[in-house]
């Protein structure tokens, strides 16, 4: 039955009996012909039907920010962000167009001049604690140990789920050092909670065979880090294992979780032994309004605009499919800092961008 909205009769939703169906879509109304759907499920319709589930299922899994990428690069198309991407992803499957990626996304943080370096501050042991200074640099924290020793496995920065190894992973427990050595099939896995959802034992890598000797690799740079599938990952609660596929079992690691923007540091795993241990880290003064705007190169075409909070954060996610792009920040009382022909890795990197005052 066709629905009137008003007493004009200009406004019509619904099936008027078989001679028409009327609707509206992106606030243009139209009438198509009444039909009963064909559905012959040719080979055609079903892998078409396929890809279209898949790209839902893509979308799905994409966090706002990233879904926030595709809505600027569907500004002035009549398209959603969603459908943008989802013609994209059949245009891919179909004719072997450029892949759909993920969007690759990161936070800038924004701060007056150079971040400054704790060398060696004793806040790390046994029960949660916080920096002495905040924000954090993401990816700078490190716990040391006497002599700067490293003694912990795995670092989770809370705000992407980055996680980083400070050394090498050769043994199934850890730095513990007192399990099997990392064979073939081993696995390095995370269980966490992030949103109110709860990940149990998602990988995060596989053993790589070095020369000969299989491992986990240090990773110590933030670009390099590995990612959860869901973030911010909560301050607590969080546990990384390694799954020992000879003995089937899985071995807890010793991890600590970081919240960056706050400075505050969990030690997960329970029974595990840090006394007054140190921790090097750098922080900074955040500038509040820097406002980054960024374009498709050489046009005028915006692909993110944002402006940095109270802790100098400003996220941003970029496609590689529409890269270069032009990278524009501006904050009153600095010099702007401006970059050209930058791909997408570079434009939504983690970084501490350090402006200077004009």
């Amino acid at each position: 039955m066709v629905k009137i909205r008003n007493i004009f009769g200009d406004e019509y939703s619904g099936a008027a009996g078989k001679a028409g169906v009327f609707a509206k879509w992106k606030g243009r109304q139209y009438r198509r012909k009444y039909v009963i759907p064909a559905n012959p499920q040719t080979t055609m319709q079903t892998t078409v039907r396929n890809h279209f589930t898949a790209a839902v299922s893509l979308w799905h899994t994409w966090s706002s920010l990233r879904k926030r990428a595709y809505s600027y690069l569907s500004a002035g198309l009549v398209l959603s962000g969603f459908n943008l991407m989802v013609k994209r992803y059949q245009l891919w499957k179909l004719t072997a167009a450029t892949a759909v990626d993920t969007p690759q996304a990161g936070i800038k943080q924004i701060g007056d001049g150079d971040a400054t370096t704790v060398a060696d501050e004793d806040t790390f042991d046994n029960s949660p604690k916080k920096t002495a200074y905040c924000p954090v640099v993401i990816g700078s924290f490190m716990p040391k140990g006497d002599n700067g020793q490293l003694v912990i496995d795995a670092i989770i920065n809370s705000e992407m789920g980055d996680v980083m190894i400070p050394v090498d992973l050769v043994k199934v427990d850890g730095h513990n050092a007192a399990g099997a050595a990392i064979a073939e099939g081993d696995l390095l896995v995370i269980s966490y909670t992030a949103g109110g959802r709860t990940v149990t034992r998602e990988q995060l890598a596989t053993a790589y065979n070095d020369g000969g000797t299989w491992k986990f690799q240090a990773i110590t740079a933030i670009a390099n880090a590995l990612r959860t599938a869901y973030s911010p990952v909560d301050l607590t609660g969080a546990k990384v294992e390694i799954y020992d596929l000879s003995a089937e079992t899985y071995f807890e690691l010793d991890s600590a979780t970081i919240v960056n923007r706050t400075g505050e540091v969990n030690p997960n795993k329970s029974g595990e032994t840090h006394t007054a241990e140190g921790c090097t880290y750098q922080y900074y003064t955040a500038v509040e309004d820097a406002k980054l705007e960024i374009t498709k190169a050489d046009t005028s075409f915006i692909t993110w605009r944002d402006y940095s909070d109270s802790d100098g954060f400003l996220p941003v996610a970029q496609t590689v499919f529409d890269q270069d792009y032009d990278f524009n920040l501006e904050a009153a009382t600095f010099d702007p800092e401006i970059r050209a022909a930058q791909g997408a890795v570079d434009v939504a990197k983690h970084e501490y961008i350090g402006l200077t005052s004009s």
